[in-house]
């Protein structure tokens, strides 16, 4: 089920938007934004970000992940070092973590150099796995 493309439907509907409209406002190709529809796809984060941004809700709201439209669940800590404080939260170590979500160290260890950030299917899985909000493990990786 991809929450997203459900939630992105409503609230086209809701603010009487055409999915032409939200790719200029968003900055992306309107094929981008059928892509979404048509293929089941995600967006990129830093573009779910600018959805919710223009629609003022949170990114779980937005991937159909809370009915709550708002939440305070923010932080100012980078992507990595939020990832770094959950796993040392929850007394695991990066191995067993990155076994158990079925993501390899070297991407774990490439998030942590800033070599890459994470696809935004990985973001949703961390969220759920730690049991914060999207917005919450993000924290400033869209800045």
């Amino acid at each position: 089920m991809n929450g997203f493309r459900e939630r992105l439907e409503d609230l086209l509907i809701e603010h009487n938007m055409s999915k032409n409209q939200l790719s200029k406002i968003v900055g992306v190709r309107p094929d981008t934004i059928y892509g979404y529809y048509r293929r089941n796809l995600l967006p990129e984060i830093h573009i779910a970000k600018r959805i919710a941004n223009y629609f003022k809700c949170s990114l779980d709201y937005l991937f159909g992940l809370s009915e709550q439209i708002n939440n305070n669940d923010i932080n100012d800590l980078s992507f990595a070092d939020t990832i770094k404080k959950l796993i040392k939260e929850n007394n695991k170590s990066v191995e067993k973590t990155m076994k158990e979500l079925n993501i390899s160290d070297r991407t774990y260890y490439r998030w942590q150099s800033g070599e890459s950030k994470p696809l935004t299917s990985i973001i949703v899985t961390l969220a759920k796995y730690f049991d914060v909000s999207v917005d919450y493990i993000i924290g400033n990786l869209t800045k």
